[in-house]
């Protein structure tokens, strides 16, 4: 068979295909083929496929054959189609590959931000500390956004600390000093802070360092205004300082302590060899381009959570994008400036910059989370989460941000789901998301009317809060809404006027409030106006104005209006049969028989799951005036055999028992002579019983068995001993 160079094209491309799909005894057959006929390639494009394809080959082993993967760079080096790529590749082994990879690597690709990791992780491999911390110095001067890199570099400093603390010579105090600060580490920053070969502003940054991480925020800041600021201190202490107090989030104190760091000086790329480029690395990490730019981020941050300036904001962010055009961090400053003035269309591509520039996935997924949330694009928040979970395990945030989208989208069983995983599977710490979820859940709870879970999950929220906080008065307001809905109306005054005497009552339960006094005869503030038309809202749109209006109205004796708010609202409303309940009273309280007989009829037909023993017992009312006797007795029977316990707990068993009484009367209107017999003898079943059971049950023997002497012998018998007065014939 005649071999083209076609057909080892296509052995390459299959050879990509087992090396994506991880299929290795494939690939080994594939390559072995494509090495035997390579020199029938001609261009210098296929070489190089075969060439990476090979390379990828070679580190399928555990066994690493450097020497030949370093021929394969080469190859790929000498026929010009080397890429920065292929370099990431062979120094990712950084165990095997030689220095001098590295050293033509970085020449070339001197901000590539993957070879310089991969050279520190040599650098701290053959333990060449102060090398790998100035190339980490260097690459975050270049990608400050580059989190990756700042956690290696505190490692690598730690470690270079440990190793001159252990060593026999005199260490040197400012590297000392520099590393300590850099790791926090409070054991050698007390031994140096009465070093005498530390000039006065060394000896107070390690004397501010101790006081950092051994004092509460509130003491650093007495000492600041007391002391500190009097001091000579450096443009570096200065930022140390403001990130220690920025976060305890205390922008306030930013703008005293931060002070312009000058003009960077930055140096020529002028560079041939790698020695070369070591001391362009170190003028670079000393060259304050990075301090600048932290300046200008830092100040910003506090023009934007404090002073609420927006024209500091805005010229931090333009002149530090002008220092660096490429900072995701300013990004994120200058999508927070959009925010600021509710531009949320800018506010996404100054976010999408910032991930361009090099902003972890993580914190970028996250600032989308907020501007979705400010939209309330639910399900812009969904496939972000979605998209998050991908890379990332799970958190707290992410699973509140799923849940409440969920809410919003009114997918509740979805959301609980999510809320369980969130508050039965993570640590909730206080300052956390955990209250914001048991809120959430109580939401849930509220809608499938599970009052019970519901003021569990409040019990576990308001534990985050002090009692007549702002958050615990608003998870309070919640709770006036359930007990509302409960028809607790004395549990829900007791709540409503906790939160107007904190002030924090939330307008629209104020409706409510008012009409609980008003139904239930329960104490109104003084201080609260009486419901008038003012509380109306004109046009209403919303479940909460229908309802509220209503209540309104009620107040007022306009029933119709009453009956028509309220009635939309039920239509809206989660809790239909509730508020169907609340039409059938009002009109009961307006005699309108009719209206409330066919909302109770409502409420029966379309939530019979939240039927109660009161609404049958209205419908059998209703009924029963009606003169239905038939739909009576069989609304009073549903009602006995669904709720036993109110039936014969609610109602006293004697002479004046209605229900047994119901049912008696019912079955002589149905002329149901059995069912008489049978209702009247249970009230004759007693030992002393009434006159009055005695005289129906004599008319009824006298109607329906009058030929029976024995049976009306009896009843006049018991009635002689009440001292009634007998016709002659009796």
């Amino acid at each position: 068979m005649i071999i083209s160079s076609k057909d080892i094209i296509t052995y390459i491309e299959q050879a990509e295909a087992y090396y994506k799909n991880n299929q290795y005894q494939a690939l080994q057959t594939v390559v072995g083929k494509i090495q035997e006929y390579v020199t029938l390639l001609s261009e210098p494009e296929d070489f190089a496929r075969f060439y990476r394809i090979y390379m990828l080959y070679l580190g399928v082993y555990e066994e690493m054959n450097m020497p030949v993967l370093k021929s394969y760079l080469q190859a790929l080096i000498d026929c010009g189609q080397v890429q920065a790529s292929d370099f990431e590749y062979v120094c990712s082994f950084y165990q095997d590959c030689e220095q001098s990879v590295y050293e033509d690597a970085l020449v070339r690709y001197p901000y590539n931000d993957t070879l310089q990791l991969h050279y520190a992780f040599k650098l701290q491999n053959e333990k060449r500390y102060q090398e790998a911390i100035l190339v980490l110095k260097y690459l975050l001067e270049c990608y400050p956004a580059l989190t990756e890199a700042r956690f290696l570099l505190w490692d690598i400093q730690a470690a270079q600390l440990e190793h001159i603390c252990d060593a026999d010579e005199e260490a040197d105090c400012n590297e000392l000093l520099d590393l300590a600060s850099a790791t926090h580490n409070k054991t050698v920053l007390k031994g140096l802070q009465l070093d005498e070969r530390l000039d006065l502003p060394s000896q107070t940054l390690a004397n501010m360092q101790v006081s950092m991480w051994e004092n509460k925020s509130i003491d650093n800041k007495a000492l600041w205004n007391s002391e500190w600021k009097h001091l000579e201190i450096t443009d570096k202490t200065r930022m140390l300082l403001v990130d220690y107090f920025q976060s305890f989030m205390r922008y306030d104190m930013v703008s005293q302590i931060i002070k312009d760091p000058g003009e960077p000086q930055l140096p020529e790329e002028d560079y041939s060899n790698f020695e070369a480029f070591k001391i362009y690395m170190q003028d670079f990490a000393n060259s304050g381009w990075q301090l600048a730019q932290h300046y200008y981020l830092r100040y910003g941050d506090s023009a934007y959570y404090h002073t609420k300036d927006r024209n500091v904001l805005n010229q931090c962010v333009q002149q530090g994008l002008t220092l660096n055009p490429k900072n995701p961090n300013l990004f994120v400053l200058k999508a927070r400036a959009f925010f600021f003035v509710k531009n949320y269309k800018q506010t996404g591509e100054a976010y999408h910059e910032a991930f361009r520039n090099g902003l972890r996935m993580s914190e970028y997924l996250f600032y989308l989370l907020e501007v979705n949330g400010r939209i309330e694009s639910w399900q812009g928040i969904l496939d972000i989460v979605e998209q998050f979970h991908r890379r990332q395990p799970a958190t707290l945030k992410t699973l509140f941000f799923k849940a409440r989208a969920l809410v919003k989208l009114s997918r509740f069983d979805e959301a609980l789901v999510v809320l369980n995983e969130a508050l039965e599977d993570f640590p909730l710490p206080s300052h956390s998301y955990a209250p914001w979820l048991y809120n959430l859940r109580m939401i849930i709870h509220m809608n499938n009317q599970n009052y019970t879970a519901f003021f569990e999950d409040m019990q576990s929220e308001i534990n985050y809060y002090k009692i007549g906080d702002t958050d615990y008065c608003s998870t309070m307001n919640l709770c006036v809404e359930a007990l509302f809905e409960m028809s607790d109306y004395k549990e829900c005054h007791k709540y409503a006027i906790y939160n107007h005497e904190q002030g924090q009552l939330a307008p629209e339960l104020y409706p409510i409030f008012k009409w609980i006094c008003y139904y239930d005869y329960l104490p109104l503030p003084e201080d609260l106006a009486p419901a008038s038309e003012a509380d109306l809202v004109e046009m209403p749109t919303t479940f909460i104005e229908f309802r509220n209006n209503g209540l309104i109205h009620w107040i007022l004796k306009n029933f119709d209006a009453a009956i028509g708010n309220l009635s939309q609202a039920a239509h809206m409303a989660n809790n239909k049969a509730f508020y169907l309940k609340m039409v059938a009273s009002c009109a009961e309280d307006s005699f309108d028989s009719a209206e409330a007989l066919s909302a109770y009829k409502t409420a029966k037909e379309q939530a019979p799951e939240a039927s109660d023993y009161k609404t049958f017992f209205k419908l059998y009312n209703f009924y029963n005036e009606e003169n239905e006797p038939k739909k009576a007795l069989e609304t009073l029977q549903h009602s006995i055999q669904s709720y036993p316990d109110y039936t014969f707990f609610d109602f006293p068993r004697d002479e004046y028992n209605m229900m047994l009484r119901s049912h008696k009367l019912l079955a002589q209107q149905l002329d149901d002579v059995d069912g008489f017999t049978k209702y009247s003898a249970m009230f004759l079943s007693k030992d002393k019983p009434s006159v009055q059971a005695l005289y129906d049950q004599l008319t009824h023997v006298k109607t329906h068995f009058a030929s029976d002497d024995f049976l009306l012998h009896n009843i006049l018998e018991e009635l002689s001993q009440h001292d009634e007065d007998f016709q002659n014939e009796e």
